[in-house]
């Protein structure tokens, strides 16, 4: 199983949400760990596009004051 876990420091640009698209398909990860996302919600079609297909589940939780947030895919 590979797993990626990574402090993003904010997913609002394209080149991040590129990069971690791409490496996730590089290495086929099993799984995604993102800490400091500091957006205020994460929609399917966002998750979809940074997995790379619709074949993906995750749990978020949200943005609270200066916490960043925390995506698992």
């Amino acid at each position: 199983m590979k797993i990626i876990s990574l402090n993003i420091r904010g997913l609002g640009g394209t080149i991040k949400r590129n990069y971690l698209r791409d490496l996730i398909y590089k290495e086929q990860t099993n799984m995604v760990c993102l800490q400091e996302m500091k957006c205020a919600g994460v929609s399917r079609e966002k998750v979809c596009l940074l997995w790379g297909s619709n074949e993906v589940d995750w749990v978020e939780n949200k943005v609270i004051n200066s916490a960043g947030g925390v995506l698992t895919m």
